[in-house]
């Protein structure tokens, strides 16, 4: 079909504009698929395109899912970091209050001492401590300053020493602790600034990608445009064509027939069918309008009922037809189905023993198939010439 549209555009290439029935000039078949081309093109750019926006904005998601991980375990890295300074803030005031106890003892044991040294019985504490040559801790070791304490209140050491001891601890794990959440803050914010960045950056692609998009959704829009106003314009003026040779030959018509009754000597018509070329032409066109909708009285260019379309599909063969299945019945010869040619009107009745009840017409495409407009809410398709029932006849315009 491609080719054939064109060969048909070449062929027409030298040729001067056509002037329609208003002396405007009639876009050409070939104008019209150029047209049609850029319209694809320009929607396959745009669904490339749109497929690039869908990647970007997936893309985008899931680093705004990351980021707000990230977030939350800065977050948490921060509560923790506030935990383990308040946490090294009581053990250092904890160690002080120890050391300020630990003072304290350290006094009550040193009076201990002096006390036993003054009451100490059966010798003189003073000589025996002077003279001994290992100075007063000698003395006091040999008098059992450790039983002394054991009798007078040695718990109170004891609990100095264990405070000074467990507070010392806890501020060195606590000194060790607020070390790691600090170092924890420092990585977290890290990887929230670097995705913070990754996702600003996402978003500028994003936005850059729906700019692309939207240029292309116009240039698409616009080359829709011109091609349905170049195929409304060829349309309108192959109708008009068409309408004015179909006016033009039933004046002839009336004028031979009224001169036939004038004369009363019988009048024959020419009635030679169209040529096969001019059938394919048909038939190709009729196959490029499928997809179209279906709308009664329709007749193009984007709309279409049955006879609305083998009308317009044969002006494109140069032959008018009139707009009913019941003109189009008698507006050519009558061939057998098993002699069809493509281009061929295919009609079906309610009862084939009656042409008065014909409903639908399809040109005949070959292979058995046809293309018609079936009915209210189905496109034009191709159709066996079986599906509507058995055709009550075939005529070859």
């Amino acid at each position: 079909m491609a080719g054939c549209g064109l060969l048909t555009a070449a062929g027409l290439a030298g040729a001067p504009p056509r002037m329609a029935l208003d002396g405007n000039p009639v876009p050409s078949a070939g104008q019209v698929q150029a047209a049609q081309n850029q319209v694809n093109q320009r929607a396959a750019a745009l669904g490339q395109a749109d497929e690039r926006l869908a990647a970007a904005n997936a893309k985008l998601t899931d680093l705004e899912t990351q980021a707000e991980i990230l977030t939350e375990n800065y977050d948490k890295s921060i509560v923790g970091e506030q935990q383990a300074q308040a946490a090294y803030t009581t053990a250092v005031n904890k160690l002080a209050g120890a050391q300020s106890a630990q003072r304290s003892s350290r006094r009550q044991v040193a009076d201990l001492a002096a006390t036993e040294f003054e009451t100490q019985g059966g010798f003189d504490p003073m000589a025996a401590m002077l003279g001994d040559a290992h100075g007063v801790r000698a003395y006091l070791n040999q008098i059992g300053l450790g039983q002394v304490f054991a009798r007078n209140r040695t718990d109170i050491l004891a609990k100095n020493s264990a405070d000074s001891v467990v507070a010392g601890v806890f501020r060195a794990e606590a000194r060790i602790a607020l070390t790691q959440k600090q170092t924890d803050v420092r990585q977290a914010a890290i990887l929230k600034t670097a995705i913070q960045a990754a996702v600003s950056q996402q978003l500028a692609a994003v936005k850059t990608t729906k700019s692309v998009t939207s240029h292309l959704s116009g240039l698409l829009q616009g080359a829709k445009m011109t091609e349905q106003s170049l195929a409304a314009k060829r349309q309108a003026a192959l109708a008009a064509e068409a309408a004015a040779a179909a006016a033009a030959a039933r004046a002839a018509q009336q004028r031979a027939a009224s001169a036939a009754s004038a004369s009363s000597a019988p009048v024959s018509f020419p009635n030679s069918p169209a040529s096969s070329q001019q059938g394919n032409i048909a038939a190709d066109w009729a196959l490029s309008q499928i997809g179209r909708p279906y709308q009664w009285g329709g007749a193009g260019p984007y709309t279409y009922d049955c006879s609305g379309l083998t009308m317009v599909a044969w002006a494109h063969a140069g032959v008018a037809l009139l707009h009913y299945t019941g003109d189009q019945w008698v507006e050519g010869v009558h061939v057998s189905l098993d002699s069809l040619q493509r281009g061929d009107l295919l009609f079906f009745a309610t009862d084939n023993s009656d042409p008065a009840t014909i409903h639908h017409v399809g040109i005949y495409i070959g292979g058995g198939d046809m293309v018609d407009a079936p009915y209210t809410g189905v496109d034009v398709r191709i159709d066996s010439i079986d599906a509507p029932g058995v055709p009550i006849g075939a005529v070859r315009p």
